[in-house]
């Protein structure tokens, strides 16, 4: 993403285009022990909707537990706009490897089976799923 430039955000990694890449309100409390698995940035113990996630200030990636991701994503449905279509997915799983911020070994890479076209990073060991910049709007906005 390109938030400087004062156009559309376009993620290099999926292709999506927002006009801002985080739709919701982002309440941080601290660092966390963990780094963003995308940009090694430090992560920051935060709140989306009232849901618990690890949000990464650099790249605005987000680290949810499995318990909290439909709750998140329900949460964040409710305030966006819904688009008409959904744009193509420019990824495939397995394009990069990601490791889990949590235990550091690898993440799973797979089509994410609910609205959105993305493809959601999971650590199946630790429970948590990884949402790229722009990810979690796609979800919100999907019809």
């Amino acid at each position: 993403m390109h938030p400087g430039d004062g156009g559309p955000l376009v993620c290099e990694h999926c292709g999506s285009i927002a006009e801002r890449a985080v739709a919701y309100d982002v309440d941080t409390f601290g660092e966390s022990a963990q780094s963003c698995p995308q940009c090694a940035k430090t992560l920051l113990d935060a709140r989306i909707e009232g849901c618990p996630v690890r949000y990464c200030a650099s790249c605005e990636g987000v680290l949810v537990e499995m318990k909290n991701f439909v709750t998140l994503t329900d949460a964040v449905r409710a305030r966006a706009p819904r688009a008409g279509n959904v744009l193509p997915r420019t990824q495939q799983p397995g394009d990069r490897l990601l490791s889990c911020p949590i235990c550091g070994q690898p993440m799973l890479s797979h089509f994410y089976g609910g609205p959105g076209n993305i493809v959601l990073d999971t650590c199946e060991g630790c429970q948590v799923n990884w949402l790229d910049p722009g990810e979690l709007q796609r979800i919100a906005r999907a019809p």
